[in-house]
This record gives structure tokens, sequence and C-alpha cells, in this order.
């Protein structure tokens, strides 16, 4: 229990931030963080191990980071082997930690632990050898915090499967920030890249879970309509060896800034994002608030997300992929009246609420 006023100080991780590929995690921790930080009654400290360079995605402005002396390879070692060094060295005078992704601090005060997948677990391929044994390190370390966080009902069945508390779990789904995108912007973007309606966008980290390879099958069924890939890779992927049955109407873009990114999706005539495994699914989300329709798996957390504003489809099936991509573009009427449904429905998830609901789950372990 919190004892006198004051706010309640939190030790925060926000080592996401300095990933090579910050990913979901990082966006989830940032913007959740940016908002908590607004409240007077929360004092969020952000940990981080040591770096010399800038992180790749920005802190929040009101939000102070402690780094330790040890490296992010040493440092999560020394938490998952050693149980150390403990947050409330590293921050002093905390209330709890909250461990928001990826890996948990070692400490002896309340912890509060966001975990956004289970992927690793899924198939053996998506994740190197090393980088399971890790996850799995951290997942058992997981089980002593008096709340853990998902973003998902599909996720929070993954924990009840792997073992954990029922009791435990609160699923808080993540926001997202609607961005202005003005019209001269997307004609300027489709004219600097050769491009003209229609075509499909994905959106997302290059990797084996989110698919690509059962989208281009399905884009081989849909001639002449250009596929346009924008994210980063995360793995050592040949992207030119998967397009190939495409090469000649697929565009790769790499990885852009924020505002480019949501241009883009302004742009595109159908969204498609037939990820495998989905702990939420964001860029199914921000493609949603930009009224663009969505084809997404039905087997995941995207579908959740989506409900009735979207086409569902088995993410394994080329031909149900592009079945319902083809359906999206030879009915204008049909993509339209699902596109103004999921806008509406993207309205309902904002940044702030993930916040509130974060907050009032502090002041649940401090009772």
């Amino acid at each position: 229990m919190k004892m006198g006023k004051g706010p309640i100080k939190v030790a925060y991780l926000i080592e996401q931030c300095w990933h090579k590929t910050p990913g979901g995690t990082a966006v989830a921790a940032v913007n959740v963080a940016e908002e908590i930080s607004q409240l007077e009654e929360i004092e969020l400290i952000g940990i981080a191990a040591n770096h010399r360079r800038v992180p790749r995605r920005e802190i929040p402005e009101k939000m102070t980071v402690v780094n330790s002396k040890l490296p992010r390879q040493i440092l999560y070692e020394t938490w998952n082997r050693l149980d150390m060094p403990k947050a409330e060295k590293l921050v002093k005078s905390v209330d709890l930690v909250h461990a928001s992704g990826g890996a948990v601090p070692s400490t002896d005060l309340p912890l509060v632990a966001t975990i956004h997948d289970l992927s690793w677990r899924q198939e053996n391929d998506w994740f190197p050898s090393r980088g399971k044994r890790f996850a799995e390190a951290w997942l058992e370390k997981t089980r002593k915090a008096q709340i853990l966080i998902c973003s998902s009902v599909a996720t929070s069945n993954d924990l009840l499967g792997a073992g954990f508390d029922e009791k435990k779990i609160r699923v808080v789904p993540l926001g997202v920030k609607k961005i202005d995108v003005k019209d001269e912007e997307v004609e300027l973007l489709l004219e600097k890249n050769s491009l003209s309606e229609p075509f499909v966008l994905w959106v997302g980290t290059i990797e084996p879970r989110k698919n690509l390879l059962t989208l281009i099958e399905a884009m081989q069924r849909i001639p002449d309509v250009p596929l346009v890939l924008v994210g980063p890779t995360g793995w050592e992927t040949d992207l030119t060896e998967i397009t190939r049955p495409i090469s000649n109407r697929v565009k790769i873009i790499g990885e852009v800034d924020e505002h480019t990114k949501n241009v883009w999706y302004k742009a595109a005539t159908v969204f498609c994002y037939p990820s495998l495994m989905e702990g939420f699914g964001l860029p199914v989300l921000e493609a949603m608030s930009h009224k663009t329709p969505v084809v997404t798996s039905s087997s995941t957390a995207t579908a959740e997300i989506v409900q009735d504003t979207g086409l569902t489809v088995d993410p394994r099936s080329p031909e149900a992929i592009a079945e319902a991509i083809i359906k999206l573009l030879d009915d204008s009427e049909l993509a339209e009246g699902l596109a103004t449904k999921a806008s509406l429905r993207a309205e309902k998830f904002t940044w702030q609420n993930t916040a509130l609901k974060t907050v009032e789950i502090y002041r649940e372990v401090l009772k």
C-alpha cells in the first residue's frame, strides 16, 4: 500500500526505444507513457540500459530516463539470471515497477508486467533459439507480477494456456493517434512513386509471422493491381526473392517516418494484413483510422479489432485472401461502407483510454 500523499512513482521500462527495430512494443510503451506523464497523480521514471546513441523512438517529453551502467544484453541477462540490479536501486523511492514489454526488471516492489504476445511459442522458425530462450526466461519472471496487462483476448487466452492465473490478467486494448493527411499529400506521394489507384498496401516489420509469402501468392491471383510494402526489415529477409512472382508490380518502400506512413494508409485502396500471429495489430487500427478498408486474419487478435468493419479470412489461404481483396476492389459500395464503420470503430481506441486503464491497475496493485 502506498503511504502518504503525493504522486505514485513508477519505474517504467522504456528500453524498447533503443531496439534496432522498435516495432509495436515501443509504440505502445511510448504512447502510454506520454499519456500517463500528463497526469499529476503519476510520476513516471523511465529505466533503460547504457547507450551511446540516441533512441530510435523518441522518448516522451516529460519523462526522465535513468540509464543503467550495463549495456542491454548484460542488463537483461543479469535481470534474468541473477535477479539484479534492482529497479529500485536505479530509481530511488519508487512505489512500483512496470515492465512495459520485452523484459522484466528485477525488483522487490509491486510489479505490473505487460505481455503483448507469446509469438515465439507458435512456430520454430519465427525466432532464433537464443531469442526464444530469452523470451522464456522473461516470461517466467512475469509470473511474480501482481497484475499482467495484455492488449487482446487472444493474448489473454495464450497466457491462460501457459498456466497464468486468470485473476491476474487484465485486457487493456491499445490506441491510435488520428493523423490528419491532406489530399495534396496523397497526390504527391502517388506521383513520386509512379502509382495510381487501385493498389493494395501492407505495413509492418518484415518477419516470418507477418505472412508476406502468402500475401504474395494471393496477389498472383489479382492481375495488374500493385502491392506496396512499407516498413523495416526485422529479419535477414531477401524481399527481392519473396516478391519475385509479382516483381513488375510490387513497390518495396522500406522504413518511413510516421507521417509518411499515414499518407500511405490514406492513399491505399485496400489494406491487407494477413498476419499469422498478433498480440494486437496496430497497423490494422491505423488503416481503419484513415477510412481504408481492411482485409486481415480471422485467427489472431486483429479479428478482435476489426470485428464486422472489415473482411477477415484464413491467413494461410491465398485463395481466401485474394477473394476478399477482389471483393473490396470490385464493390466500392461495400468497401466504403466497411471503411466508414471501421473509422468510427477506430475512434473508440485512444491512447488516453489505454493510459487511464493502466493507471487504474497501478492503483489496484498498491491498495
